[in-house]
C-alpha cells in the first residue's frame, strides 16, 4: 500500500501529541530586510523621538499606528504590498477613530460589536480587504481602552495617523531597492526547488520537495500577477515569460524524479544558472544540449533551451485583464463578493464573542477589560486557519510574552535602554509574523507592554492583568465556538476530496490519451487544487479531533503520486496499446465511480485509496 508520513511529524514517543507537535512547528521564512527596517523605524522611531522631546504620550500613539500597518506588511510584489498597507492605514484609522470617539463604556462596547460585523463582511471582499478589516477591528478595540486627559480625540487620531503614514512611507521607500526583488526571488526559487528535487531523487524526501515546488510555482504566480493587471517594467515582462515557459521544465523534472533518476550534471548546472540569472537580472547564455538517449532528459533540455531563447527575445507584454475598463473590473469584483450563510455565521460568532467579552469587562468593573475583547478579535480573525490552533497558540504566546515583558521591565531601567529592547522586538515582528502565530503573539505581547509602560496613559496595563485577560478571551472563544458548532455548516472533507479526485481523473484521462491541448493548464490547476487540499487537511491535523483528517491523508498523497505518474506518462508519449489504454481508462472510470460513492457517503477513504492504487500501478506500467 502506498502511504506517506503525516505532515511534519510521525506520532512522537514523548509527552506531546502529534497534533500539538504539528501546531508548534514554525513555517519557513524568506528574509526580507525591508520589512524588518520598516517595522524597526516605524515602531521604534516614535519612541526615540518621544523620549528626546518629552512627548511620550504622543509617541506611543504614533508607535501604535505604525504597529497597525506592520501587521499587514507582507513580502509580495511592490504594488500589491503598497496597496495592502495603504488600505490597512485607511481602515485602521477609521477603526481607531470609532473606538476613541465612543462616548462611554457601553457605547464603546456597542461600537466594537458594530465594527466587528463590518470587519467580517469585508473579509469576503478579497485578501486586501480581509487584512485591512482585521486591523480596523483590532485597533478599534485598542482605542476603546485608552483614556487620555491631555489629548483630545482629534489629537489622538492625528498622532495615530502619523505613525501609520510613517510606516507606509517606509514601505514606499523600498521601491528603488525591492521593486522587483520579491518577484525575482519567487521565480528563482522555482529553479532552486527543482534542483533540490533532483538531489532527493529516489528518496522519501522527493515527494515533499515536489510539494514545495508546487508552492513555489503558486507563490511566483501570485506575486507576479497579484494586484497587477498590466506589466509594469521590462523586468516583470521577462519574469512573466520565464514563469509561462517553466511548465515543460517542471513536467520533465517531475517525471524524471518520479522514475528515481537524476539528470546529467550539465542540466542541474543550467538550472542553477537560471536561478542566478533571475536574481541578478543577467541574461543566461543559450542552452545547446547534446543529444540524449532518455526521453525525459531530452524534454528537460528542450524546455530549458526554449525558456532561455524566449527570455532573451522577451518584449513588453500585456498581462491578463489589461484591456478591461474600470466598470468591467468593478463588475467582476462585485460578482466575486458573496455573503452567504457561512459569512453570516462567522459574523454572528465574532459579534457574540465580543459581546460576551465586553460584558465581562463592564460588569466585572475591569480597568483594562478591552484586552479580553482584543484577544477575541485577534483569535477570530477571518481567513486565518484553525480557530482552535490560534486560540491555543494565542494563550501560549501570551504567557511567554508576558513573562518576557516582566523580565525586561524588572531588569531594564525605563528610558533609552528600554527603547532599545522595544526596537529589537519591533525588528523581530515581521519574522515572527511570517513564521509562527504563537511566536508572533509572544513578540507582539511583549512589545505592546513595553510600549504602554512608557506612557502614563496606559499605566494600569500591567503584564499580569494582560495575561489574565488574554486567557479569559481564549476561554470565551472556545466556549462560544463550541456553542455555535451545531449551527455551522460542516466543511465536508469527503466532498472536497471527491472534487479534487474528479479533477485528477480528468488529467489522467488526457495524459493517457496523449491529448496535448489544455493539458498543461489542467496540470497547473490540478496541482494547485491538491496544494489547497493539503493545506486544508493540515489545518485539521492541528486539532485534537484529527482522526478523520489522518484517515484521508494517505489518499491525498496517493492523488499527488497519480498526477506525477500521469505527467511522466504524458511526457514520454509514444504509442500505448489499445488493450492497456482501455484498461487504464476503465480504472479511471472506476475512480470516478468511487468518487461519487465518497460524495454520497457510501465509500470510505480506504475504498477510494484502493482504486487510486490500481490506477497508479497501471499508469506507471503504461
Amino acid at each position: 500500500m502506498i502511504t506517506d508520513a503525516l505532515p511534519a511529524t510521525r506520532r512522537p514517543r514523548g509527552l506531546l501529541p502529534a497534533w500539538l507537535v504539528r501546531m508548534l512547528r514554525p513555517a519557513p521564512y524568506s528574509r526580507d530586510w525591508t520589512r524588518v527596517c520598516a517595522a524597526t523605524v516605524g515602531i521604534g522611531g516614535p519612541q526615540i523621538a518621544g523620549l528626546a522631546t518629552g512627548r511620550v504620550e504622543e509617541a506611543v500613539l504614533a508607535s501604535v499606528g505604525a504597529l497597525c500597518v506592520s501587521f499587514s506588511d507582507l513580502t509580495t510584489s511592490y504594488r500589491h504590498r503598497l496597496r495592502r498597507v495603504g488600505l490597512t492605514a485607511v481602515l485602521g484609522a477609521i477603526g481607531f477613530t470609532a473606538g476613541a470617539g465612543a462616548a462611554g463604556p457601553w457605547w464603546a462596547a456597542a461600537t466594537v460589536v458594530a465594527v466587528s460585523l463590518v470587519s467580517v463582511l469585508s473579509s469576503r471582499m478579497g485578501d486586501l480587504w480581509a487584512a485591512a478589516g482585521a486591523q480596523m477591528l483590532t485597533f478599534c478595540v485598542v482605542a476603546t481602552g485608552q483614556h487620555s486627559q491631555s489629548l483630545g480625540l482629534g489629537a489622538q487620531v492625528l498622532w495615530f495617523l502619523c505613525g501609520e503614514v510613517l510606516l507606509v512611507a517606509m514601505v514606499a521607500a523600498t521601491w528603488p531597492f525591492r521593486r522587483t526583488a520579491p518577484a525575482r526571488e519567487a521565480v528563482a526559487r522555482v529553479f532552486d526547488t527543482t534542483v533540490r528535487m533532483f538531489d532527493a531523487a529516489g528518496t522519501d524526501r522527493a515527494i515533499g520537495i515536489r510539494q514545495d515546488l508546487t508552492r513555489a510555482l503558486n507563490t511566483a504566480h501570485d506575486i507576479l500577477l497579484g494586484g497587477a493587471s498590466t506589466s509594469r517594467s521590462r523586468v516583470h515582462d521577462r519574469l512573466y515569460v520565464v514563469l509561462t515557459r517553466v511548465t515543460p521544465i517542471v513536467e520533465a523534472a517531475v517525471a524524471l524524479t518520479h522514475s528515481g533518476d537524476r539528470p546529467p550534471e550539465r542540466v542541474v548546472a543550467a538550472l542553477r544558472e537560471l536561478a542566478r540569472s533571475v536574481r541578478s537580472g543577467d541574461l543566461p547564455a543559450p542552452h545547446r544540449p547534446p543529444a540524449a538517449d532518455a526521453a525525459t532528459v531530452r524534454a528537460l533540455d528542450a524546455g530549458i533551451a526554449d525558456l532561455i531563447a524566449a527570455w532573451r527575445r522577451a518584449k513588453p507584454v500585456r498581462v491578463r485583464g489589461g484591456s478591461r475598463s474600470v466598470r468591467e473590473r468593478l463588475r467582476v469584483w462585485r460578482g466575486s463578493v458573496t455573503f452567504g450563510r457561512t459569512t453570516w455565521l462567522l459574523a454572528l460568532r465574532m459579534s457574540l464573542c465580543l459581546a460576551v467579552a465586553e460584558c465581562i469587562g463592564l460588569v466585572g468593573g475591569l480597568d483594562q477589560g478591552h484586552w479580553i475583547a482584543l484577544t477575541v478579535a485577534l483569535v477570530l480573525k477571518p481567513n486565518s486557519g484553525s480557530v482552535f490552533a490560534r486560540t491555543v497558540l494565542r494563550a501560549l504566546g501570551s504567557v511567554v510574552g508576558v513573562l518576557l515583558a516582566l523580565v525586561l521591565l524588572a531588569l531594564v531601567p525605563p528610558g533609552w535602554v528600554l527603547v532599545v529592547f522595544t526596537a529589537a522586538l519591533a525588528a523581530a515582528l515581521p519574522v515572527a509574523l511570517s513564521r509562527h502565530y504563537g511566536v508572533f503573539t509572544a513578540v507582539v505581547t511583549a512589545l505592546v507592554l513595553l510600549q504602554m509602560s512608557q506612557s502614563e496613559l496606559f499605566a494600569d496595563a500591567l503584564p499580569t492583568v494582560r495575561l489574565v485577560d488574554s486567557l479569559a478571551g481564549c476561554a470565551i472563544v472556545l466556549g462560544v465556538v463550541a456553542l455555535l458548532r451545531p449551527l455551522q455548516p460542516r466543511a465536508d472533507l469527503a466532498d472536497r476530496i471527491a472534487a479534487v479526485t474528479e479533477t485528477v481523473s480528468e488529467y489522467v484521462s488526457l495524459s493517457l490519451a496523449g491529448v496535448a491541448q489544455g493539458r498543461s493548464a489542467l496540470r497547473r490547476r490540478t496541482y494547485r487544487d491538491l496544494s489547497d487540499l493539503r493545506a486544508a487537511l493540515q489545518q485539521q491535523l492541528m486539532e485534537p479531533a484529527a482522526g478523520r483528517a489522518e484517515r484521508w491523508w494517505p489518499t491525498v498523497i496517493l492523488l499527488e503520486r497519480v498526477v506525477d505518474a500521469a505527467t511522466e506518462r504524458a511526457l514520454l508519449g509514444g504509442h500505448i496499446g489499445d488493450d492497456r489504454l482501455q484498461h487504464a481508462q476503465r480504472l479511471v472510470s472506476g475512480m470516478r465511480s468511487a468518487t461519487r460513492q465518497v460524495r454520497d457517503g457510501g465509500a470510505s477513504p480506504e475504498v477510494l485509496r484502493a482504486h487510486l492504487e490500481r490506477v497508479y500501478t497501471e499508469v506507471c506500467a503504461a
